[in-house]
C-alpha cells in the first residue's frame, strides 16, 4: 500500500455506472483502479450500507435519509434507474458485500464515514469491526469530514490508517492531522500545490486529493507528487499512468 500510486475510483466508475454499487466498483477494477472509494451510513436497524447522500431525494426521489429505513426496506430501492434505465434494479450494497468483493482483489478500500447528521451513532466501530472481519486492516483507509469521528478513530482504529477529509479552504488542516494522528490527508484538488505537498510531508502525511476529474487534474497531481488520487474516471488515470 505504501509503494503504489493509488487510483481510487470515486464511488466506483461513477461517470459511467450508478455510484456506490457493486456494478460500479467491479467495472472500476476492470478499468485499472487499484482502489475504490465509497461512502457508508447506518440503517435504522444499524446495518452498514454504501450510500453517499444524506438525503434520498437526488437518487431515489424519496423523503428522509438512510437511517429512516431498515436494511430490508433499503433492499427494495432501485439506485440504477436515475443513472440510466438500463441499470434498473441495481441495489444499494452493504459494506459486507463490498469488502467481500475487495478481499478477492489486490486493492485498497477508502471508506468515508457519512455521519455529519448523527455524530454519535457508533458508525466508526461498526466499520472497524467489518474491516477486521474481512481481514482488510492492511488494505483499508477510513476517511471523514467529522473531527469527532477522527477523535473516536484515534482511540479505536488500531492498525487501520485514517484520513482527514475536508472541502473548500481549510486554513490549518495540519492542526487536526497532528491532534488526531491521521496518516492521510484528502484535500480538494484545487488546494494542492508544492507548498501543500511540502507541508504535508513535514507532517508525515500521505496526500490523496479528491475531485480529480479531468486529464489536466490527473497530470498536475502526478507531477506534484501526490500519493494517489480519488477520481470518477479510473480508466483515464490508468491510461495516463501506464499506457
Amino acid at each position: 500500500m505504501n509503494d503504489i500510486f493509488l487510483i481510487y475510483a470515486h464511488r466506483g466508475s461513477s461517470i459511467k455506472y450508478p455510484e456506490n454499487t457493486i456494478l460500479s466498483f467491479s467495472k472500476a477494477l476492470t478499468e485499472g483502479a487499484n482502489g475504490i472509494e465509497l461512502d457508508v451510513q447506518l440503517t435504522k436497524d444499524k446495518q452498514v450500507v454504501v450510500f453517499h447522500d444524506l438525503s434520498l431525494r437526488r437518487i431515489l426521489k424519496k423523503r428522509g435519509q438512510i437511517s429512516d429505513y431498515t436494511l430490508k426496506q433499503i433492499r427494495q430501492f432501485d439506485v440504477g434507474s436515475w443513472k440510466n434505465p438500463a441499470f434498473k434494479g441495481t441495489k444499494i450494497p452493504t459494506l459486507d458485500e463490498v469488502l467481500r468483493l475487495a478481499s478477492k482483489h489486490n486493492i485498497i478500500v477508502n471508506i468515508e464515514l457519512k455521519n455529519l447528521l448523527d455524530m454519535k451513532n457508533g458508525l466508526e466501530q461498526y466499520v472497524i469491526d467489518k474491516i477486521i472481519q474481512y481481514n482488510m486492516k492492511q488494505r483499508s483507509v477510513i476517511s471523514t469530514f467529522n473531527p469527532l469521528s477522527l477523535k473516536i478513530l484515534q482511540k479505536k482504529c488500531k492498525g487501520i490508517p485514517y484520513a482527514l477529509l475536508y472541502f473548500g479552504f481549510l486554513n490549518d488542516p495540519w492542526t487536526y492531522t497532528r491532534e488526531y494522528g491521521c496518516s492521510y490527508i484528502h484535500p480538494p484538488v484545487q488546494e494542492v500545490s508544492e507548498l501543500f505537498i511540502d507541508t504535508a510531508r513535514a507532517n508525515g502525511l500521505k496526500i490523496v486529493p479528491y475531485q480529480v476529474n479531468t486529464l489536466n487534474d490527473i497530470q498536475k497531481m502526478v507531477e506534484l507528487g501526490v500519493d494517489g488520487i480519488i477520481t470518477p474516471r479510473p480508466s483515464l488515470a490508468h491510461r495516463y499512468l501506464y499506457e
